[in-house]
């Protein structure tokens, strides 16, 4: 059963237990910030009274609980705060709530939740080296890279442009190592404030900031006798690099505010889209760091130079939206493929799959046929303009928009120019749906 935590007084928290009620979930109350904050790890959704400095907590929710949906309502600190919010990662951020509204959140929330539960449980088995779609030269090398480097927990460093499947590169490495039943445990470098970071590897001790009322375990931890993904690695600051670089050499690292030394196990992935060696001429990267995570390199190459790979990633994309979605698009016309196959793919295989996905939401039929590259529509088989309704131009609209931001309600809504109980009506209204994860 899901877990709602509600924070705030019950003044403010009655309106959103009203609309809680009828839904098959566990309520938490909390009616201020120390109260809430022991009970933010079990929740998957926090409703947050946000009237009256309420955004104070959340970054702590956030380094708590990464994971859990965050519902803030009324926002009315401004446009600075709301922005602020939703780059925190909060889910919905309501100016004027009303039962109604705080209902269709939570609902969403929960929808949203349930999805990616099902899209876990289906892709749980699929990260092995031989379930990484591609045949061609490059991908051979990926493969007997990733055979090699799974044979031992020596730190490797995976480098490629943004949506070239790095972190499913890492996951089939931990899979097919000897640590595959320990954690796999990632972390977004550049998503984090330095402070934040810090605290989210290596854990804090009760009072070691403001805001840290209690003891906090970091990710080198949770992830004993497995693997820290580090994405992003290249973002991180030169401070925190010095304290990395003595959990590789020494293997042992110290709670932030703490004095005891605190063995670890864990094999360290490291990612990057930044070419580090230039960073490091720039004095931008610790040199000794570079050569430390570099032991075994993996270049993940962009689509355009593994062109054979895309009529593979075209079929095995469009039988995962075919499941997810419950269509049934089977038939790619010939002039459609080729198109795809000498398009030069910028965003590579992340552009594919938002492609292909978006091409079977729209189809009426078993053939693929409204694609389009670059925000530009493919050429049509039947080679013939066709009329559309304005109904199905903003359907396609709000579709590509939720897509470039990788279904980010918040800032899809503020490209639209519109609320995100708007955007979430039209979703209802379209039945648009979430795609979920890319495949490599």
């Amino acid at each position: 059963m899901r877990k709602i935590l509600v924070i705030g007084p019950e003044t403010w928290a009655s309106e959103a237990l009203e609309a809680i009620e009828g839904l098959h979930v566990e309520v938490l109350r909390a009616r201020e910030e120390e109260e809430a904050l022991p009970l933010v790890n079990s929740a998957d959704i926090v409703v947050l009274d946000a009237s009256s400095g309420g955004f104070s907590a959340l970054d702590e929710i956030r380094a708590r609980s990464p994971r859990s949906y965050v519902i803030a309502a009324p926002c009315n600190e401004g446009m600075d705060a709301i922005v602020s919010a939703t780059k925190k990662g909060v889910f919905d951020c309501i100016s004027k709530p009303s039962i109604e509204d705080l209902a269709s959140s939570i609902r969403e929330a929960l929808q949203d939740l349930d999805l990616h539960s099902r899209l876990k449980s289906m892709e749980r088995a699929d990260y092995r080296a031989n379930d990484i779609v591609g045949k061609s030269r490059a991908m051979e090398a990926v493969f007997r890279t990733i055979a090699i480097a799974s044979e031992s927990k020596v730190t490797i460093l995976i480098q490629g442009e943004s949506g070239t499947g790095k972190e499913l590169i890492a996951r089939a490495i931990h899979a097919n190592g000897a640590g595959r039943d320990k954690p796999f445990v990632a972390i977004n470098c550049s998503a984090l404030v330095e402070t934040l970071l810090e605290s989210e590897l290596f854990g804090h001790e009760k009072g070691a900031f403001t805001g840290a009322l209690f003891k906090k375990e970091g990710k080198f931890e949770a992830a004993s006798g497995g693997t820290v993904f580090l994405d992003e690695i290249g973002e991180m600051s030169q401070a925190l690099q010095v304290k990395l670089l003595r959990v590789l050499q020494e293997r042992s690292f110290e709670r932030v505010g703490g004095s005891d030394t605190i063995k670890t196990d864990v094999r360290v992935i490291a990612a990057t889209n930044r070419d580090l060696s230039e960073l490091t001429s720039r004095g931008l990267f610790r040199e000794d760091l570079y050569y430390r995570l570099k032991v075994i390199t993996i270049e993940a190459p962009p689509l355009r130079e593994r062109k054979e790979d895309i009529p593979l990633l075209v079929a095995h994309t469009l039988e995962k939206a075919n499941r997810e979605l419950k269509k049934d698009v089977r038939k790619v016309p010939e002039s459609l493929l080729e198109l795809m196959t000498e398009y030069p793919w910028p965003g590579n295989v992340r552009e594919l799959e938002n492609v292909i996905t978006r091409g079977v939401l729209l189809a009426r039929g078993d053939v693929l046929l409204d694609v389009r590259l670059d925000g530009r529509p493919a050429p049509q088989a039947e080679g013939a303009w066709r009329p559309a309704r304005m109904s199905d131009i903003e359907r396609a609209h709000i579709e590509r928009t939720l897509l470039h931001e990788r279904w980010n309600k918040s800032r899809a809504a503020l490209l639209l120019g519109m609320t995100i109980p708007r955007l979430n009506r039209k979703i209802r209204k379209y039945s648009i749906a979430n795609p979920g994860k890319e495949p490599v």
